[in-house]
């Protein structure tokens, strides 16, 4: 099993509109969404698990950052990676910092 996680960042949580992301991709998959509050800071992931990983990047794309509109809500806030079930299984998919090095499937 893999795991898709889009992670908010700290300082943009609050504000981010967590209605229009679940609108967005409720249509192709539910994620879990974990809210942790530590130390003032609020930590918000978006955690889509699947068996396919490439395929369900594919399939978020469309509606996330290839949307004109939406990209820039949520391009410039979160970092999106994968997890797979070892520790040393992990791709940077998406960076808010244009200048990471990105992994690809």
């Amino acid at each position: 099993m893999h795991c898709i996680s889009f992670q908010i960042q700290p300082k943009f949580a609050r504000e981010f509109d967590r209605e229009e992301f679940l609108r967005r991709v409720r249509p192709v998959r539910s994620p879990e969404v974990d809210a942790i509050e530590e130390k003032g800071k609020l930590f918000l992931s978006f955690n889509f698990f699947t068996e396919f990983p490439a395929q369900l990047w594919q399939e978020l794309q469309p509606s996330l950052f290839a949307d004109t509109d939406y990209a820039p809500k949520l391009a410039p806030f979160c970092v999106v990676i994968c997890e797979g079930e070892s520790d040393d299984e992990c791709l940077l998919l998406h960076h808010f910092d244009t200048s990471e090095k990105l992994d690809s499937f």
